[in-house]
């Protein structure tokens, strides 16, 4: 009966594996005053493999988000009769080595509604570098795939609209598919937000480079 019980208990433990422990935390900063409110969750990376990499990044999302704040207490102090209302989210996606930060911002002003998007995309290794869209997709392919998929949805996406992805859409790669999303009307109407076009990635891949040095963090507020 011990012997049994023994070998329970390990197939219980070889059955359910201990999570991994996260390379961050996601942090919140808040400001209410008279003229505006901000309220921003961020995350904080502390156990990427490459540490010159891992403070890139965080120093710049913060620095960006510092730049944020300073901006929307210009807007709420130029404003009249309407306070500045920003709200930052976000959202980390691993597939494998590769890392997307997605950064969503939200800004409210009386009747007026804006959301634009975008993501900071590197690899947890020890030569990690940052890799933006044109580093992993062939660029001419992906417009094409684009345009089929707002093609077969005319209800919703405007494919007047779209010429090209821009070089910083917002992006990240998870079960073999290449997730793009675009800015709030930049696509559709907003009533249908942030939208997001998932493409197989075989279709356009590129294969990433195998040197290139750090860049700094892309900056669009």
């Amino acid at each position: 009966m011990r012997k049994l019980l023994l070998l329970l208990t390990a197939m219980m433990i070889f059955a359910y594996p201990v999570k991994a422990e996260s390379v961050y935390s996601i942090q919140h900063k808040d400001r209410v005053m008279q003229d505006y409110e901000i309220h921003i969750d961020f995350p904080n990376f502390d156990g990427l493999d490459n540490k010159k990499l891992e403070e890139e990044v965080n120093n710049g999302i913060k620095e960006e988000l510092e730049e944020t704040m300073k901006q929307v207490k210009r807007a709420g102090e130029d404003s009249v009769g309407f306070p500045i209302l920003y709200y930052g989210e976000s959202s980390v996606i691993e597939e494998k080595a590769l890392i997307s930060v997605i950064l969503t911002s939200n800004i409210t002003r009386g009747d007026y509604y804006e959301s634009s998007v975008r993501s900071i995309n590197f690899e947890n290794k020890k030569d990690g570098i940052f890799l933006n869209l044109e580093d992993v997709a062939h660029i001419e392919k992906l417009n094409k795939e684009v345009q089929k998929k707002l093609s077969s949805d005319p209800e919703t996406f405007n494919i007047q609209s779209f010429q090209s992805v821009r070089k910083d859409t917002a992006f990240y790669i998870k079960d073999g598919k290449l997730t793009l999303i675009f800015n709030k009307y930049e696509i559709a109407d907003g009533v249908f937000g942030t939208p997001e076009i998932s493409i197989p990635y075989h279709l356009v891949k590129k294969e990433k480079p195998q040197h290139k040095k750090s860049v700094p963090v892309p900056k669009t507020v």
